[in-house]
């Protein structure tokens, strides 16, 4: 429960943390139940492991509806969600992610402000995590929440579920643990690199897997696909953590472990899936030179096989490789991109217009 805020009174922090840890000792079907409406469908986005390949296949659809839209009808996009406002809470710096959902956010027409310095909020005089939550849900419709504690996804949702008014709750990264909407951007950019079928996929997650939150949901999303085969490149201590192994391998995925070189690896799979060291986790400053991709690597790499990084990036890639242009093998920047258009698909999905999206898409390509 570290760096979730209690207050600054001992005895109220104590009643209120007791309560929240009853809710996060459920079981993990009912805290998926716990994010989802009477139909079953996701109301609030916090976990990788809460999504199926329906959902993964119609957010991946709106996305691709909404890009194409947006090149031809801009305003149909504008009009559709601008009765609805969204708070963009990160407590922890960030720049991709933010703006990927603050332009997303500016698609689809909404309101949006921001909290970035919590020296401008009211923790500065004592107000606890939770009351700060509880005010915020009064006066928006939508929260994205960033934050350092690998609690604070399941805190919010608890703190959701016993509000007079609850409003979605979006995961935009809580501590090592999860980064789901990353996640969907990922799986997203591979679907539409791939000329293949995602089932028998072979992924190579190479830098910090132990603290790489962006490494735990897209492991977990692809494990989603039946015979998929995880390679998880790492030094002993940044190994995969022992709750995603598990995860994946009860749903069929084949692990390997790489302790010694990325050099093996590179011929044997689809991606390449490069991580930075977590520093504002614990981790090193240092990156091993055995876990550096290189130019020459490229041409090591299977036919169709891409490059992927969440960003960002420091030494763990050639630099020489950000300079080839229109290489379809190296696709980080791109990835990037995508990200904006996944999150507005989601957002689309959590105020119920993405159908409305998809129907437009169905409409201008039968007019081309």
């Amino acid at each position: 429960m570290d760096n979730i805020y209690w207050g600054n009174f001992d005895t109220i922090g104590k009643y209120d943390r007791s309560l929240f840890e009853d809710f996060a000792a459920q079981s993990t079907e009912e805290i998926r139940q716990a994010c989802c409406d009477e139909q079953g469908k996701l109301v609030h986005l916090i976990k990788a492991d809460h999504f199926d390949l329906s959902f993964l296949e119609t957010i991946c659809e709106t996305a691709k509806a909404a890009r194409k839209i947006a090149k031809v009808d801009f305003e149909f996009l504008k009009g559709l969600l601008k009765h609805k406002s969204v708070l963009n809470y990160f407590h922890q710096p960030s720049s991709r992610t933010f703006l990927s959902f603050s332009s997303a956010e500016a698609y689809l027409g909404m309101r949006r402000e921001e909290v970035r310095d919590m020296k401008t909020s009211s923790a500065i005089k004592g107000e606890s995590d939770k009351d700060a939550l509880r005010t915020i849900s009064s006066y928006f419709d939508a929260l994205v929440v960033r934050h350092p504690s690998d609690y604070f996804d399941l805190f919010a949702l608890w703190v959701m579920k016993h509000s007079d008014r609850e409003i979605p709750i979006i995961n935009a990264g809580s501590g090592t643990k999860e980064h789901p909407t990353q996640g969907i951007l990922d799986y997203y950019t591979i679907q539409e690199s791939m000329k293949r079928e995602l089932d028998g996929m072979s992924i190579a997650y190479v830098g910090d897997c132990l603290r790489g939150r962006t490494v735990h949901s897209l492991a977990k999303i692809m494990s989603r696909h039946q015979n998929t085969t995880a390679y998880f490149v790492a030094p002993d201590h940044l190994q995969i953590d022992a709750e995603t192994e598990k995860y994946i391998q009860q749903r069929g995925t084949i692990i390997h472990k790489e302790t010694a070189s990325l050099q093996d690896i590179i011929p044997l799979v689809d991606v390449i899936y490069m991580t930075r060291i977590q520093n504002e986790h614990g981790g090193a400053a240092e990156y091993d030179p055995q876990f550096i991709f290189t130019k020459s690597m490229l041409e090591e790499m299977k036919p169709g096989a891409i490059l992927m990084h969440p960003m960002p990036k420091r030494e763990e890639i050639d630099p020489a490789i950000d300079y080839i242009h229109k290489d379809q093998r190296v696709m980080y920047w791109r990835q990037q991109r995508n990200g904006m258009w996944v999150r507005v698909a989601l957002l689309a999905h959590f105020f119920g217009v993405d159908e409305k999206i998809r129907k437009k898409y169905q409409e201008i390509t039968l007019t081309l």
